[in-house]
């Protein structure tokens, strides 16, 4: 039989940490999506997951990947930049607190 263990409170301290650093990928995930305007599919067939797996990452009974994460980012980030959208003031909270980008001379993405 097995028998699950007790977590120590510094366990439950450092899960606290990596569920809040998951959340806010997330948030960040569907914050730019809805920046840039474009559907859900669009993204979904760029970084090749189907739109199952996004909903299923987004309800949090799946665990995205840091790799898809980043993908997913990084293409939200080019296309809102060269289409000269201005990131939110929650995008570029998120943004800071999950030390995603660094800021370029180029980017919209001060985080004033």
């Amino acid at each position: 039989m097995d028998t699950k263990r007790n977590q120590t409170l510094e366990e439950i301290e450092e899960n606290k940490i990596v569920d809040e650093h998951y959340r806010n990928r997330i948030e960040l995930i569907k914050e730019l999506l809805k920046t840039s305007r474009l559907a859900t599919v669009d993204l979904c067939v760029h970084i090749d997951i189907s739109e199952a797996s996004y909903y299923r990452y987004i309800n949090f009974t799946s665990y995205m990947k840091a790799d898809i994460f980043i993908h997913a980012c990084l293409f939200l980030k080019q296309y809102i930049e060269s289409n000269h959208i201005p990131y939110t003031q929650e995008e570029k909270r998120l943004i800071k607190t999950l030390d995603l980008f660094q800021i370029s001379s180029n980017s919209n993405l001060n985080c004033n």
